[in-house]
């Protein structure tokens, strides 16, 4: 008795779906890179420094007395601001961006009891501004203000009456004081001044 050949049964491939799935190889997380931040200044230079022209401010009530120190200060470069009696010297020290390098101020300037503007302008003496006091008694201290005599208020005391070249002398001593050398040259060499001034007040 022949017996059939039996066939194998052929197997079908399992669907897709019910092949065993590897688990999917897990993604690697970010790295958290911390960044520093770095801010680079960059440091401006330093601007050069302004010289400012030798300042000389003048506060004089007599006109007279205003005139001579105006012509003793007229020298090239100097910036000279003469001031009427109504004008503020105390505001103009305290303008920036610094105060001048000499203040001519007369005991009767302003109308000033007791010398109220030169104690008021003492703070500035500290910054290297010269007093030139012009009164007529720089010894006697007014009334009530035991210590605001006017040599102890000034650097430089005067009493009139004096000459344009007494104080034409006087600011260039003062110059070579400050700044440690010769003041510049006149503006004008005016040689009519000394007859002017022979008439004593």
């Amino acid at each position: 008795m022949n017996k059939k050949p039996t066939t194998r049964r052929q197997q079908r491939p399992r669907p897709f779906s019910h092949a065993p799935q590897r688990p999917a190889p897990r993604k690697p997380a970010p790295s958290k890179r911390t960044f520093d931040i770095v801010e680079r200044v960059v440091e401006a230079p330093a601007p050069p420094p302004v010289e400012l022209p030798f300042r000389v401010v003048i506060a004089v009530h007599r006109p007279r007395f205003r005139g001579r120190i105006e012509r003793s200060v007229a020298r090239v470069g100097w910036e000279v601001v003469s001031l009427l009696n109504k004008q503020d010297p105390v505001g103009l020290c305290a303008k920036a961006p610094c105060p001048p390098d000499i203040l001519v101020l007369s005991g009767d300037f302003g109308r000033q009891r007791s010398y109220a503007i030169f104690r008021a302008v003492q703070k500035y003496r500290e910054q290297g501004m010269k007093i030139v006091g012009l009164v007529d008694d720089c010894e006697e201290a007014p009334e009530g203000y035991p210590d605001s005599a006017p040599n102890a208020l000034c650097d430089i005391c005067v009493s009139p009456p004096v000459k344009t070249a007494d104080f034409r002398d006087l600011f260039a001593d003062l110059y070579r004081a400050l700044k440690g050398e010769e003041p510049p040259a006149m503006k004008t060499a005016a040689n009519t001044e000394e007859e002017e001034d022979e008439d004593v007040d």
